[in-house]
């Protein structure tokens, strides 16, 4: 069962999915999340000698984008920026050598000006 809350006559809000509001009968987002860049890694866990970084969005939505991939302790251990021909393969190889990644868990992060969005690697 879901419950309500009416804040004023023409507004109401339901608790359940607060992400959302009943206004003069029409929902309109309560607030925005931004979601970063969309993007996947394979394999993960990874137990060869590389991953790839598949990358769902253009330049056009997060122009200067860079991958970065962090250490438990939230250093940065590589960085790459994303370039033009990337956006159109839709993939970025990381060998595991030139990224100098030994076995552990990591962070892999997609960063354009204030949108990032992160995901976790395991290397095995």
């Amino acid at each position: 069962m879901k419950k309500y809350i009416i804040i004023a006559s023409s507004i109401l809000i339901c608790l359940a999915c607060s992400h959302k509001v009943l206004a003069n009968n029409k929902l309109i987002p309560f607030f925005t999340v931004d979601q970063g860049p969309l993007f996947s890694i394979n394999p993960n866990p990874v137990t060869g000698s590389y991953f790839t970084v598949n990358i769902r969005f253009t330049d056009s939505q997060f122009p200067d984008a860079a991958i970065l991939v962090n250490d438990v302790l939230g250093k940065i251990v590589y960085s790459y920026t994303i370039r033009k021909s990337d956006y159109s393969t839709g993939q970025i190889r990381i060998d595991l050598d030139d990224a100098k990644l030994d076995k552990g868990l990591y962070f892999v992060q997609i960063k354009s000006g204030s949108s990032t969005k992160t995901l976790k690697l395991a290397v095995r």
